[in-house]
């Protein structure tokens, strides 16, 4: 049988309030990661979004290039009155 030392009074005071003061220090770097991160996800949507835009346009003008002269007119005149046709967006 063993005969364990009494508790220390207080003991569990000390150690709650300890763990009390320490929550908020906690909490505290969480935001301020959290919109880091965010901020880099947006930049990272940014640069792939850019790229995109690029590789599109490199492909309308490579598509472009390996038309016919009658083609391209006629995709001309095509563009010019679905501009004139549709309404303005806002």
């Amino acid at each position: 049988m063993r005969i364990y030392p009494p508790p220390v009074p207080g003991t569990r005071m000390i150690l709650f309030s300890i763990i009390i003061c320490a929550l908020p220090l906690l909490v505290s770097f969480t935001p301020q990661e959290a919109r880091v991160n965010q901020k880099k996800i947006e930049r990272e949507r940014a640069k792939i979004k850019k790229q995109a835009m690029k590789d599109y346009n490199q492909a309308v003008r490579r598509h472009n290039k390996m038309q016919s002269k009658s083609t391209k007119a006629s995709m001309k005149k095509t563009k010019k009155e679905s501009k004139r046709v549709t309404p303005l967006k806002h």
